[in-house]
C-alpha cells in the first residue's frame, strides 16, 4: 500500500466544521500510507484543533477569507484568469452570459486559482514520486473542488490521479442557492471522476439537472459514532431539544411560535437549543419575548465531542428540527443514535433518516407553528409502549444507515480501490 491521499477541506482540522471528518480520517488513515490536508480556509493565525493520525500532514493554505482577503484574491488573480481564452469561453458558458452570474464565476475562479497557487508551492516541498498512486478527494463541490481539478490536471498530470468529491448543502442544491446559480457546475462534473451527495435527495437534485453525469454521481452517506448514550425522558413534561448553528435556514423562530402554542394549551414543557451563531442574540431574544422565561434554555456554542455529554446528563424527549433547507443533519443522527424520536422538515436528505410514524414525524417545509405544535401534543399523549417503539426504530434506522464506522470503512476501502 504505497498510496497517497490528498485531501481538501476547509478548515478541518483547525476551528470547527467539518465534523464528520474527526471519524472519518481514522479509517483514511488505514486505507492510504500517506494522507495530506489542505486546509484551504485557514489563515495563519489560526490554530489547530483537532487531533489526526500519524500518518496524516496538514497543510493550511493561510489565506484569510475576511471580505478584504477575498477582494485581494480577486485582484490577484482576474488579469491572468482573463488572459486564458479557454476560462473565459467556460465562464461565458457556463453563465449563460447573465452579468451577474459572470462575475459571481470570476470571483469563484479567482478564489480558486489563488488557493491554488499557495497549495502547489507548500506541495513543492514534497516527493510524490515514490507514490504508486496518487488520490484526490474535495469534501465539498465548491472552491475545494476546483482547486482539486486544478491539482489533478495540472500539478499532479503526469501522476494519472483520480479525483472524487462529497456533496453536501450549500455546494449542492442551486435552488437555495442566493442567485440560484452555483459556479461551474457543468465543469466540476465533467472533470472529477466520482461525485458523491452526501443523500439520495442530493443524487436525484444533481441527475435531475445534469443527466449526462448521471453515472458518476452516487449517495455515499455521512454517519456518527454511537457513545451507547440512551436519551433519558421522564414524563412530567415535554422535553425538547434542538441542535444546530442558529441561522435564519434553522427556523428557530418557527419553533419558538409553535412553543407559544404549547403554552397556549397549558401543556408543560422544557426546550433547550445546543449551538451558537450569527442569530443566537436575536433568538434569544425573541424567545425571551414570546416565552416564560422559567420554559427554555440556550447552552451557546458546544463542541461537537461534548455534544453527546449534554445527552448524558439532561432530559430528552423529542428531537426538532424546522429547517428551510438540508443535507442530512448530523444533530438528527446524533439524536436517533441515543434512541431519541425525531419532528423534522422534508428538507434534503432528512426523510432518509427520518420516517413519518416511525421513528417521529416528518413535516412539510411550509408547514405552520399549529402543527409542529400537534406533532409534539402527539407525543405528549403517547403511552409507554407507542413511545417506546418509536425509540427503538430510531436506533434501528440509526444502525442500518447513519453508523459511521461501516459508512466510513467502505468508503475509506473505496477509495483505495478506485485507482
Amino acid at each position: 500500500m504505497n498510496n497517497c491521499l490528498i485531501l481538501l477541506t476547509n478548515y478541518y482540522p483547525f476551528y470547527k466544521g467539518e465534523e464528520y471528518l474527526e471519524s472519518e480520517i481514522k479509517h483514511l488513515s488505514e486505507n492510504f500510507e500517506r494522507i495530506f490536508i489542505i486546509s484551504t480556509m485557514v489563515s495563519s493565525e489560526m490554530k489547530q484543533t483537532r487531533e489526526v493520525p500519524d500518518n496524516v500532514t496538514v497543510l493550511p493554505v493561510g489565506i484569510k477569507h475576511s471580505k478584504i482577503g477575498k477582494v485581494k484574491m480577486v485582484s490577484n488573480q482576474f488579469k491572468n484568469i482573463t488572459k486564458e481564452k479557454d476560462k473565459k469561453l467556460m465562464i461565458k458558458e457556463d453563465s449563460k452570459n447573465k452579468i451577474v452570474n459572470k462575475l459571481y464565476c470570476y470571483y469563484f475562479e479567482s478564489r480558486a486559482m489563488d488557493v491554488y497557487d499557495r497549495v502547489k508551492d507548500m506541495l513543492d516541498e514534497y516527493d510524490f514520486s515514490n507514490y504508486s498512486s496518487i488520490t484526490i478527494y474535495s469534501y465539498w463541490l465548491y472552491i475545494t473542488a476546483r482547486v482539486g481539478v486544478e491539482l489533478k490536471n495540472k500539478y499532479f498530470k503526469d501522476y494519472n490521479p483520480k479525483i472524487i468529491s462529497r456533496a453536501h448543502r450549500y455546494d449542492l442544491y442551486e435552488d437555495a442557492a442566493p442567485l440560484k446559480y452555483l459556479p461551474q457546475r457543468d465543469f466540476l462534473l465533467k472533470s472529477i471522476d466520482k461525485v458523491y451527495p452526501c443523500s439520495q435527495d442530493g443524487v436525484e437534485s444533481l441527475n435531475k439537472t445534469y443527466p449526462k453525469y448521471n453515472d458518476k454521481v452516487e449517495v455515499r452517506r455521512l454517519g456518527t459514532i454511537s457513545k451507547n448514550i440512551i436519551a433519558k425522558s421522564k414524563d412530567d413534561k415535554l422535553y425538547i431539544v434542538s441542535c444546530s448553528v442558529v441561522r435564519k435556514v434553522k427556523r428557530l423562530d418557527l419553533l419558538i411560535d409553535c412553543l407559544v402554542e404549547l403554552e397556549k394549551q397549558n401543556i408543560p414543557y422544557l426546550w433547550t437549543h445546543i449551538g451558537g451563531g450569527p442569530e443566537f442574540e436575536k433568538i434569544k431574544k425573541l424567545a425571551e419575548e414570546k416565552l416564560n422565561k422559567d420554559n427554555f434554555k440556550f447552552t451557546g456554542f458546544v463542541k461537537n465531542q461534548e455534544v453527546l455529554e449534554w445527552y448524558k446528563d439532561n432530559y430528552a424527549t423529542v428531537f426538532v428540527n424546522l429547517s428551510s433547507s438540508e443535507g442530512v443533519p448530523v444533530a438528527i443522527m446524533e439524536a436517533i443514535s441515543m434512541r431519541l424520536p425525531v419532528i423534522a422538515t422534508d428538507a434534503g436528505g432528512t426523510r432518509e433518516i427520518v420516517e413519518d410514524g416511525v421513528n417521529g414525524y416528518l413535516l412539510p417545509i411550509a408547514c405552520n407553528a399549529e402543527e409542529v405544535a400537534s406533532k409534539l401534543i402527539a407525543i405528549k399523549n403517547m403511552n409507554k409502549e407507542e413511545y417506546d417503539n418509536l425509540c427503538k426504530n430510531a436506533l434501528n434506522i440509526w444502525k442500518q444507515r447513519s453508523n459511521a464506522n461501516n459508512l466510513y470503512s467502505d468508503f475509506a476501502k473505496e477509495l483505495r480501490e478506485l485507482c
